[in-house]
């Protein structure tokens, strides 16, 4: 072999060698960005990526090592007209198309009902046999269609309590708005629960009321009750709705629910007074919530006879902080329309209650009406709970009189001399005993 080949096979093997060293710093390079192409989907399980990226270098390397091969054996080529092959990666992400699914309205309704609250007479509320009251219910219209005045308010089950069987609404009510719907009533004759249920009705006749189905009814529960009590002449409690109730918002109507912000009276036989439980009739009072909020309830004609006492305890209902109130009794001549004050009493919560007993036999004979009020005097008016614990008018009996012996009237002969006394007759100091 001469010279000439010899160079000529040491230039290939050399060009071979760099070849291939080239190829191999390629090929880490292509790994590498491999592992840094943001399209690789991070969710993958990194063994299945790492022996995939594997097996492709290994090919790779394998396939452009042999292509170097054939060409260091076959047909040489000038090192600086060699061309490298370029690695395009495998594994792109194409980002699936979102679908957003198109939504239905529910179609409203075209009759439905809320009740927002019992305006009066809450469930079961207290009343002797025979009296009247008002039920009143706060609907809202939260149907499309408007109610108008060919819709009607109808029994469906239980006691009418003597009210009409159907009562037309008194006016149109467009939807989202409300109505007071009241219905004038009478406590049954016997002693006893009782209930009646009531829905709206449609002019087409279809009956629809609250619930998520519009097909519940709304209802009046009361108790009637046995309030006599023979040591009251004349008993608050028992005629609580006899008398006419105001707040700082306006007529309210009775008995009231606990729910009214603008006030409320109704009766308890289980009330929790700011410091016991008790078991007999009292009356539960509210104000208007308002920094100045008050309630008064004005009673029907009396007439006060001797040796008669007004009877109250008075207080702030228990779980009630914040409450702070003023009591007051009034009494209006009717004969002169002149209101005198008879006594103030301020309570906050503290737990103690305050015992009022007034003898009212300096106003004998009067005709009077006698005003129940609670004014907010602080504290926070919401918690303005207060409560007039079995208040009464009760019969004592007069004082006995002490008997005084007659005082003898002496005449001037009878009149005895005054002594004189001498100084001799001043009895001696005593010396205290300094021992």
């Amino acid at each position: 072999m001469s010279k000439k080949e010899l160079y000529w096979i040491f230039g290939i093997s050399i060009a071979g060698v760099l070849i291939i060293g080239i190829l191999v710093l390629l090929i880490i390079a292509q790994s590498a960005q491999y592992q840094k192409t943001p399209d690789v989907i991070p969710t993958m399980d990194q063994g299945l990526v790492s022996t995939t990226v594997a097996q492709t270098v290994a090919a790779e390397f394998a396939r452009q090592t042999a292509e170097v091969t054939a060409t260091v054996t076959n047909e040489p080529t000038p090192f600086a007209t060699m061309v490298f092959p370029t690695a395009t990666p495998t594994n792109t992400f194409i980002f699936p198309t979102m679908i957003v699914p198109s939504v239905t309205p529910i179609p409203i309704a075209c009759d439905r009902v809320q009740l927002i609250r019992d305006v009066s007479v809450q469930d079961n509320s207290p009343f002797m046999p025979g009296d009247t009251f008002t039920k009143t219910w706060r609907l809202k219209n939260v149907g499309s269609c408007t109610w108008t005045q060919k819709y009607n308010l109808v029994i469906v089950s239980g006691d009418s309590m003597g009210a009409k069987q159907v009562i037309p609404l008194p006016g149109n009510v467009e939807p989202n708005q409300t109505i007071d719907l009241s219905i004038a009533m009478k406590a049954p004759g016997k002693l006893g629960n009782y209930r009646g249920d009531w829905l709206l009705v449609d002019p087409f006749g279809k009956r629809f009321g609250i619930g998520s189905k519009g097909d519940s009814s709304f209802w009046v529960a009361i108790r009637v009750m046995d309030f006599e009590n023979p040591k009251l002449a004349y008993d608050f409690a028992a005629n609580l709705c006899q008398a006419d109730w105001q707040s700082g918002a306006g007529t309210i109507p009775c008995p009231g629910t606990s729910s009214a912000v603008e006030g409320y009276a109704f009766l308890s036989d289980s009330p929790r007074l700011e410091s016991r439980q008790e078991n007999e009739w009292t009356i539960i009072v509210h104000p208007n919530n308002a920094s100045k909020g008050w309630i008064s309830g004005v009673y029907p004609e009396f007439v006060i006879a001797p040796n008669q006492h007004f009877i109250a305890w008075v207080g702030c209902l228990a779980e009630s902080k914040g409450c702070n109130i003023t009591f007051r009794l009034d009494m209006k001549n009717l004969k002169t329309n002149v209101v005198k004050n008879l006594g103030v009493w301020d309570e906050v919560y503290e737990g103690l209650v305050t015992k009022i007993d007034l003898d009212l036999s300096s106003h004998a004979e009067k005709h009077v009406q006698f005003i129940l009020t609670v004014q907010v005097n602080g504290g926070t008016p919401e918690r303005a709970n207060a409560f007039w614990f079995v208040p009464g008018i009760i019969l004592k009996a007069p004082p006995t009189p002490t008997r005084v012996p007659p005082t003898a009237t002496m005449t001037p002969t009878d009149i005895p001399p005054t002594a004189t006394m001498t100084p001799t007759d001043i009895p001696p100091t005593a010396t205290p005993d300094g021992g």
